[in-house]
C-alpha cells in the first residue's frame, strides 16, 4: 500500500477538496497576485458593460469605412509656422 492510510480515498481531479488542495499549496503572494488580477478583469468587464459597449447617443454612430479611411489617411503636409519676430531691446 504505498504510504496510503486504508480508510482514506484519493480525491478525484477537478473535485472540489483536490481544488483546495492545490490552492493552499501557492505561496499567498501567487494567491494574492491571482485574486487581485480576477477582480481587476471583473471590474474592467464591468466598466466596460457600463459606458462602452455601446455608443452614448445612437446619432453618434459612424461607418467603419468612413472611421478607417480617415485614421489610414497620410498626415497632411504642414509648413512649419512662420517664427514671430524678436523683440529688440
Amino acid at each position: 500500500m504505498s504510504g496510503e492510510h486504508p480508510g482514506r480515498r484519493r480525491n478525484a481531479p477537478g473535485s472540489a477538496s483536490s481544488l483546495r488542495g492545490w490552492w493552499g499549496a501557492r505561496s499567498s503572494l501567487a494567491r494574492d497576485i491571482t485574486v487581485i488580477l480576477l477582480v481587476k478583469a471583473c471590474v474592467l468587464a464591468l466598466l466596460w458593460f457600463a459606458f462602452f459597449r455601446a455608443p452614448a447617443a445612437p446619432h453618434m454612430t459612424m461607418e467603419p469605412q468612413r472611421v478607417g479611411d480617415r485614421l489610414l489617411a497620410p498626415a497632411l503636409a504642414t509648413s512649419p509656422a512662420p517664427e514671430a519676430p524678436h523683440a529688440v531691446h
